[in-house]
């Protein structure tokens, strides 16, 4: 049967000053060790040694391996503890499962084939640019203003114009181009280019209160605008989605 241990089995210890916590443990696990084996006559092992490294953290000494296994867990468990800062954190489980789903990557917006085959088969089109997809704002269908706003903090690229029609819409000069609408039916509309003190943006004019109408776009609809080049000359493509 295992003996408790007493303060009588403690009386030849002497405390060394830097001892942490877990030096005192091992000292305990060290007396229980010669008492055990006093118990059986066994010679006593070999005394546990402290030492501090460089580092300042405790060189822990190796058990005697008859140590009993309910020891062993403790003292693996104050290891542990002991060691937690060294220890590489834990992904939580619902991270881990992000991690795993497959990524499937979201294909480029293309035109739809209906208006490809026209401007590019019938018209000889060429170049097509995707400039911007937005949602239609109140401010778009109201007749009083007449206007689609392509604000630069959108706008896909800014590729579609060359460098003569960006020096004219710079010198604020309005350009007239060609628009093919959602009923694809074309149009002559007005592009300028709006300064604002905290924003730049194009707009196209004029007649595009016909667009609204004739193609019954309402707030929220989801647009795309494509630029082209019919001999060399700009084009666009209003798409409703």
């Amino acid at each position: 049967m295992m003996e408790l241990l007493t303060l009588v089995d403690f009386k030849d210890t002497k405390i060394d000053p830097n001892w942490g916590p877990f030096d005192y443990l091992l000292h305990v696990l060290h007396v229980d060790q010669q008492k055990l084996q006093k118990s059986q006559n066994a010679p006593p092992p070999p005394p546990t040694l402290c030492k501090q490294d460089h580092t300042g953290f405790k060189l822990r000494s190796k058990f005697n391996n008859s140590v009993g296994l309910k020891r062993k867990r403790n003292l693996k468990a104050v290891e542990e503890e002991d060691d937690g800062d060294q220890v590489a954190p834990k992904l939580k489980p619902n991270r881990i499962k992000k991690q795993e789903k497959s990524v499937c990557p979201i294909p480029p917006p293309d035109l739809p084939p209906l208006f490809r085959q026209l401007i590019v088969e019938e018209m000889g089109g060429r170049g097509l640019v995707l400039v911007i997809q937005k949602t239609i704002f109140f401010s778009e269908i109201n007749p009083t203003a007449s206007r689609f706003s392509i604000p630069f903090s959108q706008v896909k690229t800014h590729d579609f114009l060359n460098e003569a029609e960006a020096k004219e819409l710079d010198d604020k000069n309005s350009m007239q181009v060609w628009l093919l609408d959602p009923s694809m039916r074309g149009t002559s509309i007005t592009l300028n280019k709006w300064v604002m003190r905290s924003s730049s943006l194009y707009v196209l004019t004029n007649t595009w209160n016909s667009v609204v109408k004739n193609n019954q776009l309402e707030k929220g609809h989801m647009v795309q605008l494509w630029s082209f080049r019919v001999n060399s000359l700009l084009c666009f493509a209003l798409v409703k989605l």
